[in-house]
C-alpha cells in the first residue's frame, strides 16, 4: 500500500500542500491564470511523462504465447529512472505576464518536480510598476534525493485461438475520505512464429503486442489540508497509455531470453478543480471565485526497446527485464500458473 500510495503522491504532487504554504499557492493563483497554467504545466510534465512510460512497462516476459486456456497470474514491481534532463526547464519571464524574477537574468533554470532549487528561486508578481506579491518556486522530489520512480502492477494472462494471448491488469482500487483511484489495462499478443515456414522447428519465437493502460485517480483537499478558501476542491488526474511492441525470445526448457522494440504513447490530464477565493491578486482576478483553475496537458510520443530473461521452474517463473526509453526502467516480474 505504501508503495501504491508513493505512485497516487507522484500523480497529485501538484496538490502543492508539499511544496507551498498557504500564502504560495494563493500567491500562485493571483498572478492571473495564464501564468499559473503556464507555469504549472512546465513544472509537472516531466511527472506526467514518467507515469506514462512506466504504466507501459511489464506486460510481457516471452515472445511465445500461452496455449489455448493457458493462463498466468502475474506480480510485476520495477522502477523507472529520473533523468538530470528531467528535472529542471528554462523559465524565462518574458513568456508570462506578471512573473518576474526577484533577482538574476530575465531567463533562469529552475527544477522541474523531479528537481529542486539550490538555493530558492523567488519570483515577484508585477502588475504594472508595482509589486503586489512574491512567491518561492517549489522544491521537486529532488530536494528528497528521490532519483527512481517505483510501480507495481498484478497482471493476469490466459491463451486464446489462433495463437492469441489476452493480458489484463489492474492495481487495487482505492477510495477513502480523500482518494480515490483505479487502474486497469487490457492487451493482445499474437504469436507468428508459425507464419514463416520451418520457423517453428527453430528454438525462437516471434509475436506482436499492443496494450492500453487507463489510470483514474482524484485527490480530495480534506478540511486541513484545504489552502483557499471555497468549496468542492479537489485535483483529479486521467492517464491514458498504449505500448506496441514486437517480440522474439528464445524457447528453451528453463533459462529464455527475449527482447522487444516498439513504442510508447497516452496523454494525461490533471485538473486543480472546485472553487477558490482569490482575495489579493493582478487586476483581472482580484475577488473573484476561481472555478476549476488549472489545467495540466502532457503527451508523449517515444521509442522503447527491452531486453530481459526468465526462468521457469514448474508452475513458477522468474523474469527481469531493462527497458530503454525516456524514462529508462528495471521490471521484475513473478509468476504463476501453466
Amino acid at each position: 500500500m505504501k508503495l501504491y500510495k508513493l505512485l497516487l503522491s507522484l500523480t497529485f504532487f501538484i496538490t502543492f500542500s508539499v511544496t507551498y504554504s498557504q500564502n504560495g499557492l494563493e500567491n500562485l493563483l493571483s498572478s492571473g491564470l495564464e501564468d499559473a497554467n503556464r507555469f504549472m504545466n512546465s513544472y509537472t510534465e516531466p511527472g506526467s511523462e514518467a507515469l506514462i512510460y512506466s504504466l507501459s512497462n511489464g506486460w510481457y516476459n516471452s515472445a511465445k504465447v500461452k496455449g489455448l486456456g493457458g493462463f498466468e497470474i502475474s506480480f510485476i514491481a520495477g522502477v523507472s529512472q529520473i533523468q538530470d534532463k528531467n528535472t529542471r526547464f528554462t523559465l524565462n519571464e518574458n513568456d508570462y505576464d506578471f512573473l518576474r524574477f526577484a533577482s538574476g537574468p530575465s531567463e533562469q533554470e529552475v527544477g522541474t518536480l523531479f528537481g529542486q532549487n539550490s538555493p530558492d528561486i523567488n519570483m515577484n508578481i508585477l502588475e504594472g510598476n508595482q509589486t503586489i506579491g512574491s512567491i518561492s518556486l517549489p522544491q521537486g522530489l529532488g530536494s528528497e534525493n528521490i532519483e527512481y520512480i517505483p510501480n507495481l502492477i498484478i497482471q493476469g494472462s490466459v491463451g486464446l485461438p489462433f495463437s492469441t494471448e489476452l493480458k489484463l491488469r489492474f492495481l487495487p482500487e482505492i477510495e477513502t475520505k480523500d482518494v480515490t483511484s483505479q487502474f486497469y489495462g487490457a492487451g493482445l499478443q499474437h504469436e507468428f512464429t508459425n507464419w514463416i515456414p520451418g520457423l517453428k522447428l527453430l528454438p525462437i519465437a516471434f509475436s506482436g503486442f499492443v496494450g492500453y493502460n487507463s489510470f483514474e485517480g482524484e485527490y480530495k483537499f480534506s478540511e486541513q489540508s484545504t489552502l483557499i478558501s471555497g468549496t468542492n476542491q479537489s485535483i483529479s488526474t486521467d492517464i491514458d497509455s498504449w505500448h506496441y511492441a514486437i517480440l522474439v525470445s528464445t524457447k528453451l526448457p528453463i533459462i529464455n531470453f527475449y527482447g522487444s522494440i516498439g513504442g510508447v504513447s497516452g496523454s494525461a490530464v490533471t485538473r486543480l478543480k472546485g472553487e477558490y477565493n482569490i482575495n489579493t491578486g493582478v487586476s483581472e482576478i482580484q475577488g473573484d471565485t476561481l472555478i476549476d483553475p488549472l489545467r495540466l496537458d502532457a503527451s508523449v510520443s517515444g521509442y522503447r526497446a527491452t531486453l530481459g530473461t526468465k526462468l521457469s521452474l514448474a508452475f513458477f517463473r522468474l523474469n527481469i527485464d531493462y527497458s530503454f526509453q525516456e524514462f529508462n526502467s528495471l521490471n521484475v516480474g513473478i509468476s504463476f500458473g501453466i
